[in-house]
């Protein structure tokens, strides 16, 4: 679909199996375009295609939510190292703000809850400020299991509790999106998953109210892998370094779906954060894998063939590793096609 920055985008779609897509705005007409930044390769396709279309980048927002808290609420556990970092320098290279959102210390609280509720919402601001929304609604609850391995947003409840809810609680009450138009950026693609095909591309986000205009958009969703990774090389651009090191999604580097091959190369590269998850196992007598399968068995299981077998791989676990990604690597000398593309959509919630 080919647009302009004026133009108006959206349709209904002739699917009777994709939910029904609304007519977005023009682009211009939007006081804020944010998109949910990952830094994975496809919400990073969202925003170079929206670059390409002339989407000036003062109009743009990066909002990412951070799986393991932060500030002095943060705490290792889930997430790549250098994920946060990345996200940043990607916003300073375009010269587009970066907001980052967090749940009071992070997955980790929520994992061991106990007979309370959950945590507080934290979110920065264009200033540095560091913004709290203290919960006070809901009751108390103990959680102290994984959350499963299930489409079901009620139990795999990791997406909602740290990621989903952070954010919307964040845009109802941030006073700068107070009776705005506001376009929500997500990068789902249809080839991802029988779930996600019947996604709409363009519908109501569940923040628009009477007041306050919320439009979410999927501008890739019937991209295939392929253009997403043309994206990055006609600009030389350094993908996430998940990607590099053989994962083929940038989903928690712990993440709940990981296959046997993704544990073992975790082990590998990370033996200290596996070996924490591994206590967390023993400490809740509860399995990450819905099998009841520890973590150390399927690692087992697993093989490192997806791992680079040249001497590159000690720089590409320096820099997933690190928290201090530096703007001026995100361009590639030459581009290569990382080692995690094309390689299925396993190790991620699909």
């Amino acid at each position: 679909m080919q647009l302009t920055f004026d133009c108006e985008v959206g349709f209904e779609s002739v699917n009777p199996n994709i939910k029904p897509s609304i007519s977005l705005l023009p682009l211009s007409e939007y006081d804020h375009i944010i998109i949910s930044e990952s830094g994975g390769k496809d919400s990073m396709a969202c925003l170079f295609y929206l670059l390409d279309q002339g989407v000036p980048a003062s109009k743009l927002e990066l909002w990412h939510q951070c799986v393991d808290g932060g500030g002095a609420d943060h705490v290792d556990l889930m997430d790549w190292p250098a994920t946060e970092s990345y996200i940043e320098a990607v916003g300073q290279h375009f010269n587009i703000q970066t907001h980052y959102q967090w749940r009071s210390g992070g997955i980790y609280n929520e994992l061991m809850r106990k007979d309370s509720l959950t945590g507080d919402v934290y979110y920065t601001t264009e200033h540095g400020e560091i913004i709290h929304l203290p919960t006070k609604n809901g009751k108390n609850n103990t959680r102290l299991k994984w959350p499963a391995m299930s489409p079901d947003l009620r139990i795999r409840w990791c997406s909602p509790y740290v990621k989903i809810d952070v954010f919307r609680r964040v845009l109802n009450n941030h006073p700068k999106y107070k009776d705005k138009k506001i376009l929500v950026v997500t990068g789902e693609r249809r080839e991802e998953s029988s779930n996600r095909a019947k996604y709409a591309e363009a519908e109501i986000h569940a923040c628009s109210n009477k007041t306050r205009l919320v439009h979410a958009w999927r501008p890739v969703i019937d991209w295939n892998e392929q253009r997403v990774w043309d994206e990055y090389e006609k600009r030389r651009f350094l993908p996430h370094p998940a990607y590099l090191l053989g994962w083929n999604r940038t989903s928690c580097f712990g993440c709940i779906f990981s296959t046997a091959d993704l544990w073992a190369m975790m082990r590998e590269i990370a033996p200290e954060r596996f070996n924490r998850l591994v206590e967390l196992e023993q400490q809740l007598d509860h399995t990450i894998d819905t099998n009841r399968v520890s973590l150390v068995d399927k690692a087992n299981l697993g093989s490192l063939e997806r791992l680079p077998n040249d001497a590159r791989l000690s720089q590409w676990v320096e820099i997933a590793l690190n928290r201090n990604f530096e703007t001026r690597d995100l361009i590639m000398p030459r581009w290569e096609v990382p080692a995690g593309a094309f390689r299925g959509n396993t190790g991620g919630p699909l």
